[in-house]
């Protein structure tokens, strides 16, 4: 189950023009990159996924894992290195 905090992702919508609560068929994407982020694991383990969502395209969200679940940290358009990235995984699988 994906959880997140309700005031980030007031935040990320005005940012970033993405809600929470309509990306989690990223988790589907079988040509999705899973990248851990160690620039932010400080206290916590972070990964960065790079993936295909039906209501914004390719976005990239990062996670962590809180108990039992995935707990969303941001999200935001994917830049032009990820959707390369992205590509040619797809061209790999």
């Amino acid at each position: 189950m994906a959880t997140w905090d309700e005031r980030k992702r007031r935040q990320v919508i005005k940012d970033h023009r993405i809600d929470f609560a309509r990306i989690d068929d990223v988790f589907d994407d079988p040509h999705a990159i899973y990248i851990e982020d160690f620039d932010h694991n400080d206290s916590e383990e972070r990964w960065k996924i790079i993936a295909r969502s039906s209501e914004y395209g390719l976005i990239c969200v990062v996670i962590t894992f809180r108990d039992e679940d995935i707990h969303l940290i941001t999200a935001r358009h994917a830049e032009r290195w990820m959707v390369n990235d992205y590509e040619e995984q797809r061209k790999r699988t």
